[in-house]
């Protein structure tokens, strides 16, 4: 599909940010990011946090999912102004990578 499509023609995406930290750190990060979630549910995405099974030398990988994205131009800001306002550290913030896929 075209770029340019409007919003409503484009597929859904599903938007992967995903970052490391110690697991002595994981229950805060975790409720700081479901806080940090709860405020996006607004837009109509659906936010789960997910963190990846093996752990190496105590540190863990976290990863944020967002289904149902349907306008990225939108919703990116938002996701950006909720990482903003959350208590993520500035370290944490500048860790996330976002990776987005559209079903085929």
């Amino acid at each position: 599909m075209r770029q340019d499509s409007p919003p409503s023609a484009r597929r859904a995406e599903h938007w992967y940010v995903y970052y490391k930290l110690p697991l002595s750190q994981l229950d805060v990060v975790s409720a700081q990011v479901r806080r940090m979630q709860s405020t996006l549910a607004a837009v109509g995405v659906q936010a789960s946090l997910q963190m990846r099974v093996d752990v190496t030398d105590g540190i863990a990988t976290i990863m944020e999912c967002y289904a149902g994205v349907t306008d990225p131009a939108v919703f990116g800001p938002q996701l950006d102004s909720a990482v903003a306002a959350s208590d993520l550290s500035p370290a944490l913030r500048g860790a996330r990578r976002v990776e987005r896929f559209a079903a085929l």
